[in-house]
């Protein structure tokens, strides 16, 4: 089970990241998404995915190293 969790991690970042896009998983558009938020609330979406999963990465890095 230890495993899987960067398995869920990642596809929960995907479906945030979606989110900010103003889409669902599987990419089709989201109605109540209009281009505004897109520029706004969803960049800031975005970007904090964007982070996390980059210093989620290096800690599973780091770990591999030692």
């Amino acid at each position: 089970m230890e495993s899987l969790l960067p398995l869920f991690f990642y596809t929960l970042m995907l479906w945030f990241y979606r989110m900010g896009e103003g889409k669902d998983l599987w990419g089709n558009l989201r109605p109540t998404v209009d281009d505004q938020w897109r520029a706004t609330t969803g960049r800031t979406i975005r970007r904090v995915v964007i982070i996390i999963v980059a210093a989620y990465s290096a800690l599973l890095l780091l770990q591999l190293r030692s």
